[in-house]
């Protein structure tokens, strides 16, 4: 019987230093569970946030290419505008041109110029011609 004291004696021992190794085990387990859960929410937290930057991305880019299309099409329109007031200021007389019209006018001007009517210059050939 004194042999069997000590050997279950020691086989408690040996089983409550099992017992607590376990539970330790099991409580560095749990935490280790625990920070790998937490770590995954962290994850499928950055995970959502880069989807919505994504989006917002890709919707900020939709509207850049719809601006930059929209201005290339004002761009286009005032370009064509442009070009059709060239073309119209190339038809218009130029200040030469003007001043030429401004002289014939001044020639031809009834109040400032003698002209003579046809009746006029009949009979002055007619005397002309009886002076002979």
């Amino acid at each position: 019987m004194n042999g069997k004291k000590p050997a279950s004696k020691s086989i408690h021992l040996i089983i409550n230093e099992i017992v607590e190794r376990v539970n330790a085990d099991t409580q560095r387990l749990r935490i280790l569970e625990q920070n790998v859960e937490s770590l995954t929410s962290r994850i499928i937290s950055v995970e959502d946030e880069i989807l919505n930057f994504r989006k917002e991305f890709n919707k900020s880019l939709k509207d850049i290419d719809k601006k930059i299309s929209e201005t290339n099409n004002r761009l286009s329109k005032m370009e064509n505008t442009i070009k059709e007031i060239v073309d119209y200021a190339k038809k218009l007389a130029t200040k030469t041109e003007v001043a030429e019209l401004k002289n014939l006018i001044d020639i031809y001007n009834p109040l400032k110029s003698n002209f003579v009517t046809k009746e006029e210059v009949e009979q002055m050939i007619r005397s002309k011609n009886n002076n002979k």
